[in-house]
C-alpha cells in the first residue's frame, strides 16, 4: 500500500532544526551583545573598602571615575565589627589611574539624581593597586546630615527672627513708642504750621506799615532837603577857596624866604663854632691863672697881721685847679 505525503511536510524536522539554531544563535549573540554592553567579558580586579553605615550602597551600583563608568558594586556585608565590608569590581583597563593614593567616596549623580561611588585619580609617583587591595573611603555627609546641620544653622536664625517680630509687636516696646511719638509729631507739626502761616500773615502786616511809615519819612526828609538854600552857604565856600588860592602863593614865597635865611643863620652859627673852638681851651686856662692869682693876693692880706684873723686859717684852698679841657 502506498502512502502519500504532503509536500508542505517535506523536510520539516530539518526546518524546525534550523529555527531552533538560528534562534539559540540570536539568543547567544544577544547575550554576547548584553555581556559586552556591561563589560562581562572585560579583565577586571577588585578593590574593597570599609565604611560605618551602609546606608546609600547597594549591589550594582556604578562606580565612576571623572564621571565615567568603570565597574560595579559586587557586594556589601557586614563584619564582625558592625561595620559593612563593601567590594567593587572595576574594569583592568583603567587599573593605571587607581593608584595608593585615590580615594572612594558615595555621591548623588545631580541634585534629585542616583547614588554611585566615585573613585579620584590618583598620583602618578603612587603605585597601582592590586587585585583585592584595600582602596581608602572619604565619609561624605548624607542628606539627613546635611539637613541636621542646615537645620543647626537655621535655628538660631529663626530664634532671632522670633525675638524681632516680638519686639516689634511689643506694645510698650521702643519702635511702638517711636510710632507713636512720630504721630504725636506728626500733629504737633500741623499745628506748628498753622502758628508759623498766622505768624507770617502778622509779619506780612507789620512790614507793610514799617514800609508806608519808611516812604512817608523818606518824603518828609526829601522836602525838607528840598526847603533848604545850600547855595550861600556854597557861594561863601567857593569864595574862601578862591581867597586862600591867592594868598596861598604869597604865604608860600615868604615861607621859602624864612627857611633860606634860617638855613643861612645855621650856617653862619656852624662856622662861628668852628672858628671859636680851638680857642675856647685856652681862654679857660687864663682864667684859672686868674684866679689863682686872685687866690694867693688873698691869703697874702689875710697873713699881714692887721687884718689877722685870730681863728685857725682853713686848710682848703678858695679855688680848685681845674682840667681846662673839660
Amino acid at each position: 500500500m502506498i502512502k502519500e505525503e504532503d509536500s508542505r511536510f517535506r523536510n520539516l524536522e530539518w526546518k524546525i532544526g534550523i529555527f531552533i539554531a538560528v534562534a539559540l544563535a540570536g539568543i547567544a549573540i544577544a547575550l554576547i551583545l548584553y555581556g559586552l554592553q556591561k563589560d562581562f567579558f572585560t579583565p577586571k580586579y577588585h578593590l574593597h573598602f570599609t565604611v560605618d553605615r551602609g546606608t546609600g550602597f547597594a549591589k550594582g551600583m556604578s562606580v565612576k571615575l571623572s564621571g565615567f563608568r568603570i565597574g560595579r558594586i559586587t557586594s556589601i556585608a557586614l563584619n564582625d565589627q558592625a561595620m559593612v565590608d563593601i567590594s567593587a569590581e572595576i574594569d583592568n583597563k583603567y587599573r593605571k589611574w587607581i593608584r595608593s593614593d585615590s580615594t572612594v567616596k558615595l555621591v548623588k549623580e545631580g541634585l534629585v539624581g542616583d547614588n554611585i561611588v566615585e573613585v579620584s585619580v590618583g598620583s602618578f609617583e603612587k603605585p597601582e593597586l592590586k587585585d583585592n587591595d584595600a582602596i581608602t573611603y572619604v565619609k561624605t555627609k548624607a542628606l539627613d546630615e546635611l539637613a541636621d546641620e542646615i537645620a543647626d544653622k537655621i535655628k538660631p536664625v529663626l530664634i532671632e527672627v522670633r525675638d524681632i517680630i516680638d519686639y516689634i509687636n511689643n506694645p510698650q516696646g521702643d519702635l511702638k513708642k517711636t510710632i507713636r511719638n512720630l504721630e504725636l509729631l506728626s500733629r504737633n507739626l500741623e499745628d506748628t504750621r498753622k502758628n508759623a502761616d498766622h505768624l507770617l500773615v502778622s509779619a506780612n502786616g507789620s512790614i507793610n506799615q514799617i514800609a508806608t511809615r519808611t516812604n512817608l519819612t523818606l518824603d518828609a526828609t526829601n522836602k525838607k532837603l528840598d526847603g533848604i538854600d545850600l547855595a550861600p552857604t556854597l557861594n561863601r565856600v567857593n569864595s574862601a577857596i578862591e581867597h586862600l588860592d591867592k594868598k596861598l602863593p604869597a604865604i608860600l614865597d615868604k615861607t621859602d624866604a624864612t627857611l633860606e635865611n634860617i638855613n643861612k643863620i645855621s650856617n653862619d652859627t656852624r662856622l662861628l663854632t668852628e672858628k671859636a673852638f680851638p680857642k675856647i681851651p685856652g681862654l679857660v686856662s687864663q682864667a684859672e691863672d686868674v684866679m689863682l692869682s686872685s687866690d694867693r693876693l688873698v691869703n697874702s692880706i689875710r697873713n699881714v697881721w692887721l687884718f689877722r684873723d685870730s681863728s685857725t686859717p682853713a686848710d682848703n684852698k678858695l679855688f680848685i685847679r681845674g682840667d681846662s679841657y673839660e
